[in-house]
């Protein structure tokens, strides 16, 4: 069985994305107190969280993984 890239590519995006997510909407406080002066360049912003996702659902549709 061959190993397919795009789906581990896709996957690991998706799991980021997801991440991404949850850190923009429920660990906000937690990301200010771990990233430290890192989350003033880098804030967990919801919007963009959203777009990422959204953009990671586009890629795996044209590689016809979805």
């Amino acid at each position: 069985m061959e190993i397919q890239w795009t789906i581990i590519l896709f996957t690991l995006l998706l799991i980021d994305s997801i991440g991404a997510i949850l850190v923009a909407w429920f660990g906000q406080k937690w990301w200010t107190h771990a990233a430290g002066p890192l989350a003033t360049y880098f804030p967990a912003a919801k919007g963009w969280s959203v777009l990422y996702f959204v953009l990671v659902l586009i890629i795996g549709y044209a590689l016809g993984v979805l």
